[in-house]
């Protein structure tokens, strides 16, 4: 499978998703995904369109209003998704490569999340007003996140498994 297919599939896979269960976007789960399969800027490119696509269907599909407030969490969120990326690209090559993949890719979740939360913090601050970073909401967003890492990382593992298709 190439690298193309691979971040079609995923993009794919996460804005179907995120349609079907009316979620949002899981932005720290792709980017930590991304990081550990993708050059950097391929990596930023795939995140950026999952962001980008987010958006759209917000502000396109659901109606979001285009007021500062809204406008500003919506950037934001893309600032808090190259946070995410920025960390786990630099924490990956850093962790032992005889620990299997999925423990690697695991534990850089957790600087991903983090960078992403205070950059949360970030966007709250210039956003005054539009949000309240609590830890029910920061667990929910941990929550999401993680279980769509879990589930994307199982579904990369099985499409690892299959056989390629042969070209005539």
């Amino acid at each position: 499978m190439t690298r193309t297919t691979w971040s079609l599939g995923v993009y794919g896979l996460v804005v179907a998703g995120c349609l079907a269960l009316a979620c949002l976007e899981p932005l720290v789960a792709v980017a930590v995904l991304a990081a550990a399969r993708l050059k950097l800027p391929a990596a930023a490119a795939l995140t950026a369109a999952v962001w980008l696509t987010g958006q759209a269907i917000g502000f396109g599909l659901r109606g979001f209003p285009v007021d500062t407030q809204t406008v500003g969490w919506g950037v934001g969120l893309g600032v808090m998704a190259l946070a995410s990326l920025l960390a786990a690209a630099a924490v990956l090559p850093r962790l032992p490569q005889r620990l299997p993949e999925w423990f690697r890719i695991a534990a850089a979740f957790v600087p991903a999340f983090v960078a992403n939360q205070l950059a949360a913090l970030g966007v709250e601050f210039a956003v005054k007003g539009s949000c309240e970073i609590v830890p029910g909401v920061v667990t929910a967003i941990g929550l999401i996140n993680a279980g769509w890492l879990a589930a994307l990382l199982a579904l990369d593992a099985l499409a690892r498994r299959l056989p390629s298709p042969r070209t005539p």
